[in-house]
């Protein structure tokens, strides 16, 4: 089968062959259809020195059940998410990261949902996002901002998506996808008790100093968080996971795709990924 291989961020990715794996214990194979790119795919090729295969989120058919996994998983149409390697024609998963796909949903719908889905769908509970709350999204053009917005609608919040040379404007919660040398002044625009969720850095580090103009400004009470997927646990994220792809396949939540490549231009996809500009989510079909 057909892999991406990663040997070093300035070297590229490159098309290479290996030999399909068999599931083990609790694990599932799965002949893939669609595979979602993103950003942490490129932070994780400039930490990782050595050889390997990216990729984090899959969709598919699964081909073979391991030992101790649900046989009915067999023939099912599924979205795995979390686990590395995703980008080859089969891949080998833990079973407890499957969602099985609701009725005719496509395989990249349900990828370009997957990972930004849950990003955006935990952002908003964490702010505990009310009815008529006002809500700014940066980086409202992504695969994650795109779905926060309508999730934050949903709720009934008021939603603002400012541009990237908009000045910040008041807000009960900010769900931060850039973070940067801004984020100190959409800070500042907070409310009293207002919420801010940072869940991406593709403008760098927030200021050292963010810390010191919380308390400046004490009595206001607001708060700064940050947003991983890796402190939550498989029950809740494929619960959520389930939820998000019903109401995609009911046509109440759209994700966007920016793009889909073929499998061997996975370096041209990071490419255009880490050059920026990009509305929506990237995804590679072998």
């Amino acid at each position: 089968m057909r892999v991406i291989v990663s040997t070093g961020y300035e070297i590229g990715l490159e098309v290479s062959e290996a030999e399909p794996l068999a599931p083990g214990a609790g694990q599932v194979s799965i002949d893939v259809r669609a595979i979602g790119v993103g950003r942490v795919d490129l932070i994780m090729r400039q930490m990782m020195p050595m050889a390997f295969v990216p990729g984090i989120e899959a969709a598919g058919i699964v081909s073979a059940v391991g030992p101790g996994a649900d046989p009915q998983w067999l023939g099912r149409r599924v979205l795995a998410r979390g686990q590395g390697g995703a980008y080859a024609e089969q891949i080998v998963v833990s079973s407890d990261v499957l969602v099985a796909l609701p009725g005719a949903l496509s395989f990249e719908a349900a990828v370009a949902t997957g990972m930004n889905g849950l990003v955006a769908h935990f952002c908003l509970a964490k702010a505990q996002v009310a009815p008529g709350d006002r809500v700014v999204v940066r980086g409202a053009r992504g695969g994650i901002g795109h779905l926060a917005v309508q999730m934050a609608k949903r709720l009934e919040a008021d939603v603002v998506e400012p541009e990237r040379n908009d000045a910040p404007s008041p807000a009960d919660v900010v769900v931060d996808l850039v973070a940067g040398p801004d984020t100190a002044a959409y800070v500042e625009q907070l409310h009293a008790n207002g919420r801010y969720v940072i869940a991406g850095i593709a403008a760098g580090l927030p200021p050292a100093d963010l810390a010191g103009s919380l308390l400046a400004d004490f009595k206001r009470s607001r708060s700064v968080a940050t947003l991983s997927l890796d402190t939550i646990g498989n029950v809740d994220l494929n619960h959520a996971a389930q939820q998000m792809l019903a109401e995609v396949a009911a046509g109440t939540i759209r994700p966007l795709v920016a793009m889909v490549l073929p499998l061997e231009e996975a370096d041209q996809a990071h490419r255009l990924l880490a050059k920026g500009g990009i509305s929506g989510k990237i995804l590679l079909v072998p």
